[in-house]
């Protein structure tokens, strides 16, 4: 093994040594012959410890190889972009700017013109549960509606019909400053409406007596229509929503004579129509257009032949009208309304128009007024009975709204309503409060307001009277109580006291009239501008039938 080929030098070779003395050299001996091929530990160690860190190192690479062994990625989807040069133009300069726009203001101002005639003004510019009672409103109808028989209204919901356009905020500004009114009296109509709002059932009704529940729902949603609140608008459009559906649930549920249930002898009947075309005027939902025009429908058939109205369209002979139909203005007042708020809207129910022609040209002029120049509650061919102040605020504002406001008639009552009892009813004086006092003032709030156009004459000095009584008597948490409640003694009779409206219905009843009452300024401006031979429709109301817009419903 390795001894048998280690080099020795020669000088240390004994056998070399030997030869060079001459002698031959000595055969090895047995033992020596083993010794040199016997095999040591230190020789097998000698010649694998070599391998063996070959092969150690070789596994220590290939495990050092694995760790940066990973898996292929998944395909990527890739999006091909075609990119295109733009072409580059040489410019020899900028280009000046454009010249800068001029802003105007809108005018704010709302021009007053006389009222114009239907004849000749088509478009315009600008829970318990009671018996059916009567409310007993022989004093407290609606609002009225300015000449709107001139007019046509735009079918659009974004655009009010003329005399409404001061119910958009813009318009309440102007309008406010026009007609003598103000941020106070805006901030009484708002904790009014504020209360309403939180006193509304959860089904969209107001009030706590079924049997007065359709008239106080009516009455609310005035309020608020009058305020160009809709289901649209941010702080009440829940709470209208509610009251609109409710309304439309009332105009449907109408039994086999048409007339809606719990209708307070014909009054909350008229109401509801009243509230329904304002609110489709304001929003043409074609849900609400339905509901309408039931509720009409039954008013044009229910209209007596002297031009008026009775209790549930009851048009039997009767002896205190010399044979002919009980006529009661109190009645007739709400269905007038009605019938010109419908037509407003465009209602195209038939036989509308010959309506309000026969109550403006029958039923006020003949039938209820009166020779000594108002108006009275009942009548006959042969003329009012006797004027009253309630009455005659009735029948003067209806003959405005029907376009009339210049008649011999209406006139007669604006000086009957200045100075009968030598103006004693031209003041606002709840401490001295007549059974009906909020009914009275409300409809000659507006007859005055009407008469005068919003400015000078006995419309301010009325403005100032009311308005100072109206929001000194609001509760502090928005809400109105009646004179009559507050400061008369005979709270169980009749009139606008518990006696009669019972639980929350007074409140409600109270504060939708005195809301409207501050709403005058701009719920119907008194008059407008408008464009003579503009072709009408050739049936219904100002308005043509509005286009259905599937996306706006009640659900």
């Amino acid at each position: 093994m390795s001894q048998d080929y280690q080099e020795i030098p020669p000088d240390q070779d004994p056998q070399y040594q030997d030869q060079q003395q001459g002698g031959m050299p000595q055969a090895p001996s047995y033992e020596e012959i083993l010794a040199a091929k016997s095999i040591s530990f230190e020789d097998i160690k000698a010649h694998l410890t070599g391998p063996v860190i070959s092969v150690c190192l070789h596994i220590v690479g290939l495990a050092l190889l694995m760790t940066f062994v990973v898996a292929a990625p998944e395909p990527r989807q890739e999006i091909a972009v075609e990119i295109k040069e733009l072409e580059v133009k040489d410019i020899e300069k900028l280009p000046d700017p454009p010249p800068e726009e001029k802003i105007e203001q809108p005018d704010t101002t709302i021009e007053v013109e006389g009222p114009a005639t239907n004849a000749t003004a088509q478009s315009v510019d600008i829970g318990s549960t009671t018996t059916d009672v009567s409310v007993g409103f022989s004093d407290a109808p609606d609002v009225p509606m300015s000449n709107v028989l001139a007019i046509a209204p735009s079918n659009s919901p974004l655009v009010l019909p003329g005399v409404m356009a001061g119910r958009s905020k813009g318009g309440r500004v102007a309008a406010l400053r026009k007609f003598g009114g103000s941020s106070s009296t805006e901030r009484s109509v708002s904790k009014g409406l504020n209360w309403l709002r939180d006193h509304q059932n959860a089904d969209g009704s107001w009030g706590d007596n079924a049997g007065h529940a359709t008239a106080m729902t009516a009455l609310a949603t005035l309020a608020f229509l009058a305020h160009g609140e809709t289901p649209s608008s941010q702080e009440y459009g829940t709470c209208v929503l509610k009251a609109i559906r409710k309304l439309i649930e009332y105009g449907n549920g109408a039994n086999k004579d048409g007339m809606i249930a719990q209708s307070g002898n014909g009054y909350a009947h008229a109401m509801v129509a009243y509230a329904l075309a304002e609110s489709f005027a304001l929003t043409k939902i074609p849900m609400i257009e339905e509901a309408m025009n039931k509720t009409i429908g039954r008013i044009v058939t229910g209209q007596g032949s002297l031009g008026s109205y009775n209790y549930n369209y009851n048009n039997a002979p009767n002896k205190e009208a010399d044979g002919g139909p009980r006529s009661d203005l109190s009645v007739a007042g709400w269905n007038y309304q009605a019938l010109k708020a419908a037509f407003a809207a465009g209602c195209t129910v038939k036989g509308l128009e010959t309506a309000i022609e026969t109550g403006k040209t029958v039923g006020l002029k003949k039938t209820h007024y009166s020779a000594n120049g108002g108006f009275s509650y009942s009548g006959s061919a042969k003329g009012g009975a006797g004027a009253s102040p309630t009455m005659t605020a009735v029948g003067t504002l209806c003959l405005q709204l029907f376009g009339e406001g210049k008649s011999k008639q209406a006139m007669d009552g604006l000086k009957w309503i200045e100075t009968s009892q030598s103006g004693k009813y031209m003041k606002c004086n709840w401490q001295e409060p007549a059974g009906w006092s909020l009914y009275l003032w409300y409809y000659q709030t507006q007859a005055l307001f009407q008469g005068y156009n919003g400015n000078g004459g006995n419309w301010d000095a009325w403005n100032k009277e009311f308005q100072r009584a109206v929001m000194k008597e609001q509760e502090s948490d928005g809400h109105w109580s009646s004179p009559m409640e507050k400061y008369g003694k005979d709270k169980a009779g009749h009139g606008e006291t518990s006696g009669l409206f019972k639980g929350i219905d007074l409140y409600v009843y109270s504060t939708s009239l005195c809301c409207l009452m501050l709403e005058v300024y701009y719920r119907y401006l008194p008059t407008f501008k408008v464009t003579v031979g503009v072709e009408g429709p050739a049936e219904g109301g100002a308005a043509a039938k509005a286009e259905a817009k599937d996306e706006l419903k009640i659900e």
